[in-house]
């Protein structure tokens, strides 16, 4: 008989909603860029609001207690707090304090009324420029994925960075889950962090600022190994991440600058709808990055019914920019996860491969704002202006007419939308050549972001989107132990209802209550007046361990000298931890072992020592091999690998394990013709 317990996180139904980044607080972590002034010189923080009626703001810095300005803004008068250029160590820190606790570092924006306003962060330098705009209150969580994109060639100044924030005293970080090779510097010491995890402690508003240096040179795991590590915590935090400099280029100098402020895993969603910038055609620039929190994501592009890749925790995939409707400035994608997921979107100022920005992309729903009041003064950043443009993702239930563009010269004509395969839902929109306060009003639903450049600068942000939709609350009833539990909406006041079994929908699942017969993850979907929102997820685990193993090779048929690379990844679905796990692979005669790389732990040949497990995890092993025939009369032969595991705990095996591997190998069939031929010598006699 299988039992398993359940955890599961619990949300509260919820009828109230705010609109996109509208709060009435809001924080700004520092970050760091690879050297002063090398990706933002000047620098400044863009304050708008909606309201009418003008109110204050007061700016803090670091652990203050006193405001340390106060600003005055109503929809008529936006408001500019400016910074000191470069390494100010408020919003950019210096070597000396990256790697350390800051308590005189990044700001806290609040309005003592409870006023409602946006705040964007604007920097520029000579060549590069970049936009964040803080989340507010969305921004706060406790479990977040590092975001950003692969950050390509060489430059002494490119770096990768995300600051963290508390919002309470005795607040502890584990930051987990990056590349094992992947180092953070610790002040002048770019390589300073070398442990495979890191734990901080926090009080109210203190940071930390991890940088992940590149310099000049390139190594997968400084490029990219930080990408989806998990940054978790026992109370609020807030983020911020991306890269200053980063570029798109191999071998290149080429770079601008990308950051964006994430909210946390509860905060996200199932579906995406990216608009292009102004990228070239061929696609450098223009791409949308997905990064998965739980295990076995797919991913879906424009309606497809077979996934473009599956992710697991942690992982991302960059999904090419031929999936766009086309190579043109305004064209969309359409995006769907089978779990929730992590969408960011590298997009470009111009077709110059130095003009990229970064986006933190909100997943669409009916309960979007219909309002985005205002992006104020769009061509100015801390004192240069950029060209101006606007994308708007709108209902395609709201006629064109029903949508206003105004900027400071009054309203704008709508262009024509732009429909998106796959969704009958949304089409989208590209507003460009915007002066003065941006504002965008509608009687649907609508996502509204930015872009622009000036000459190699180029820049992106996202305004709208992250609004707080009714959650779903979910409890265990029945002893939390199947057969006997059931899983159950506390408040089933819903029109309709589905349950998912890992991202799958489950035929005939349509009741408040669902008895779960195996270990998984598990939502439900409810309908509500015409609008879908998901529960989220709870995992389901088994009373007693379970470890699953699963290897697959890349190919299996191959020549002789051929290499084949085995992918081997270890699950534990036991709700306790497993302790000294070690999984052995023993490769037969037929296979040489070339290289390998392991996800946690350390391989020594043939074992993999994965050490402790926590009920969830799933760690992956690489093994690159040659094949060959151990016997040259033989035409072919067939080489089985197998995988096997041992730890403290008994595994019952209650999941079929897919331990083996099986690969023939042929001899290799020769590529010229070799004949004897008969050769006469005269021999001339004196």
């Amino acid at each position: 008989m299988k039992y398993f317990y359940l955890f599961f996180l619990l949300v509260f139904l919820s009828t109230n909603y705010v609109f996109a980044q509208l709060s009435d607080l809001h924080y700004l972590p520092p970050l760091k860029q690879g050297s002063n002034n090398q990706a933002i010189q000047q620098q400044a923080v863009y304050l708008s609001t909606p309201e009418t009626t003008a109110f204050n703001v007061d700016v803090y810095l670091g652990t203050n207690t006193t405001a340390i300005a106060t600003l005055s803004i109503s929809k008529t008068s936006p408001a500019v707090y400016n910074l000191s250029n470069g390494d100010n160590n408020v919003t950019l820190v210096t070597n000396a304090n990256t790697g350390i606790v800051l308590n005189s570092s990044g700001l806290r924006f609040e309005s003592p009324s409870g006023n409602e306003f946006y705040v964007n962060y604007r920097g520029i330098s000579g060549s590069q420029a970049a936009s964040l705009t803080s989340k507010g209150r969305a921004a706060m969580g406790t479990r977040f994925k590092w975001g950003g994109v692969p950050n390509l060639g060489t430059h002494v100044s490119k770096s990768n960075t995300v600051g963290i924030m508390a919002t309470e005293n005795n607040t502890t970080i584990n930051l987990t889950g990056y590349d094992p090779n992947c180092v953070f510097r610790l002040g002048n010491d770019p390589d300073g962090i070398t442990a495979d995890s890191y734990q901080i402690t926090l009080n109210a508003n203190e940071s930390f600022v991890f940088e992940a240096y590149m310099g000049n040179s390139f190594s997968i795991a400084q490029s990219q190994g930080w990408i989806g590590a998990s940054i978790v915590s026992d109370k609020n935090i807030v983020i911020s991440n991306g890269s200053l400099n980063y570029g798109r280029q191999a071998n290149s100098s080429n770079r601008d600058a990308g950051i964006d402020q994430p909210v946390p895993e509860n905060r996200l969603g199932k579906e995406y709808v990216f608009v292009r910038g102004n990228g070239g055609s061929g696609g450098e620039t223009e791409f949308p990055i997905i990064i998965g929190t739980q295990n076995n994501t797919a991913i879906y592009v424009n309606g497809s019914a077979t996934p473009i890749a599956t992710i697991n925790n942690g992982d991302y995939f960059e999904i090419p920019s031929s999936f766009y409707s086309s190579n043109s400035v305004g064209a969309n994608m359409f995006v769907t996860t089978s779990k929730d997921a992590y969408a960011y979107q590298c997009i470009a100022g111009s077709s110059a491969i130095y003009t990229q920005g970064l986006n933190f992309v909100a997943p669409v729903n009916c309960l979007l704002p219909d309002i985005m009041d205002n992006i104020p003064d769009i061509t100015n950043v801390a004192g240069t202006t950029l060209s101006g443009g606007v994308t708007i993702i709108a209902s395609t239930s709201t006629p064109d007419a029903n949508i206003q563009v105004t900027d400071g010269t009054g309203p704008i004509t709508l262009p024509s939308s732009t429909s998106v395969a796959g969704t009958t839902l949304w089409k989208t929109y590209y507003v460009p050549g915007l002066t003065g306060d941006v504002s965008v009003e509608s009687t649907g639903p609508i996502a509204v972001g930015f872009i622009g450049f000036n000459g190699a600068r180029g820049i992106a942000g996202y305004f709208s989107g992250f609004d707080t939709v009714p959650d779903v609350e979910l409890q265990v009833s029945g002893g939390g132990c199947l057969p006997s539990a059931d899983v159950e909406v506390v408040d089933p006041n819903f029109d309709n209802y589905q349950w998912f079994e890992n991202g799958n929908l489950i035929v005939g699942a349509n009741s408040a209550t669902y008895t779960p017969s195996q270990a998984g993850d598990y939502y439900v979907r409810v309908t509500k007046g015409g609008c879908t929102y998901d529960s989220q997820p709870l995992t389901a685990y088994y009373c007693d361990p379970d470890i699953v193993l699963n290897k697959d090779a890349d190919q299996n048929i191959v020549y002789d000298g051929d290499t084949v690379t085995f992918t081997i990844t270890v699950e534990t679905l036991g709700i306790n931890p497993v302790t000294n796990l070690v999984l052995t692979d023993v490769l037969p005669s037929g296979l040489e072992l070339l290289s390998s790389s392991v996800s946690k732990g350390a391989f020594s040949y043939p074992n993999w020592n994965v050490g402790n497990m926590n009920p969830g995890d799933l760690e992956t092993l690489i093994l690159v091999t040659k094949a060959g025939l151990e016997n040259i009369y033989i035409s072919s032969a067939n080489y089985t690998n197998t995988v096997t595991n041992s730890q403290d705990q008994i595994d019952t095996n209650i999941t079929t394990d897919d331990p083996s591997e099986t690969i023939t190998v042929n001899m290799v069939n020769p590529t010229s013709v070799i004949t004897n031929r008969r050769i006469t010598y005269r021999i001339k006699r004196n």
